[in-house]
């Protein structure tokens, strides 16, 4: 099996890999960017224990991350608890994709991981909506480039900045309890009503839809610049609040960022 890991500013996300190109078992807990080598280790013996999992049966181990702090804690430790060295994935490795961008070595590799993804499974245009501490629009075209794409803040993050510099709204509305701190596991129910009768409700109408129709606006922007049909992909914790409230996304898949990094390891390593 193959062990994946995926380092984001709000979660960290484990995904074990068979043969399948879905996890036979993945694990998402929050980031801590304190964390301590044996914080770490028994981070990764929880998911193996409570997976049933042996550290002998897995072959190898691929890592992304977009915090740096914590790339060389998990790479230490994974080399320690496997006994063999982990692929770290960089820009300069073989991705499945064209990087049509300015800058490669700017663009984190969750979302060339994304894109990567993507292009594994469509030959046609795609977008990757993740749904994170920022929010990524991660585009690839028909002729499989990856071509950058948007960054919005994150639903969480928005909330939170709002309750900061409106402190009245907090003194008026528990609402704001739901998204703080700010992550990517909160429970989040839609509202009913857009025209919110009270504060809370305009609230909830204001944070969610309104995010709802960000992403609409971004995504019909990305279609009439590509000008092709354009296959939507969401993934990210918080995707499943905002996907079922939109028609502009095809389908949501959890672990898409695992996928990718799954294909990247085979298309370096088992391709080798």
């Amino acid at each position: 099996m193959l062990l994946t890991i995926d380092i984001g500013n709000s979660s960290t996300v484990l995904g074990a890999f068979g043969d399948d190109s879905a996890p036979v078992a993945a694990w998402r807990l929050p980031t801590e960017r304190r964390s301590r080598p044996e914080t770490v280790r028994r981070s990764l013996y929880r998911y193996l224990q409570e997976n049933g999992f042996g550290a002998e049966e897995f072959e190898g181990a691929a890592l992304c991350s977009v915090v740096a702090p914590l790339t060389e804690l998990w790479r230490g430790t994974l080399a320690d608890v496997l006994g063999r060295e982990p692929v770290v994935l960089h820009q300069r490795m073989e991705l499945g994709v064209a990087l049509d961008v300015r800058n490669p070595d700017q663009v984190g590799m969750d979302r060339l991981a994304d894109a990567a993804a993507l292009r594994a499974r469509s030959r046609g245009a795609a977008v990757a909506v993740d749904f994170g501490t920022a929010t990524t629009f991660n585009v690839v075209d028909e002729e499989g480039r990856f071509r950058g794409g948007a960054i919005a803040p994150g639903l969480g993050t928005a909330a939170e900045s709002l309750k900061v510099a409106a402190p009245g709204l907090a003194e008026l509305s528990g609402v704001f309890g739901d998204f703080t701190p700010v992550s990517d596991e909160v429970e989040l129910s839609p509202p009913s009503p857009v025209i919110g009768r009270d504060t809370d409700e305009a609230l909830r109408s204001g944070i969610i839809l309104g995010y709802a129709g960000l992403v609409e606006g971004l995504l019909a922007r990305i279609h009439d610049e590509l000008g092709s049909p354009v296959t939507v992909v969401s993934t990210g914790g918080l995707g499943r609040v905002i996907s079922p409230l939109t028609s502009s996304i095809d389908h949501y898949d959890p672990w898409l960022t695992l996928a990718g990094i799954r294909t990247v390891y085979v298309l370096n390593v088992v391709s080798d």
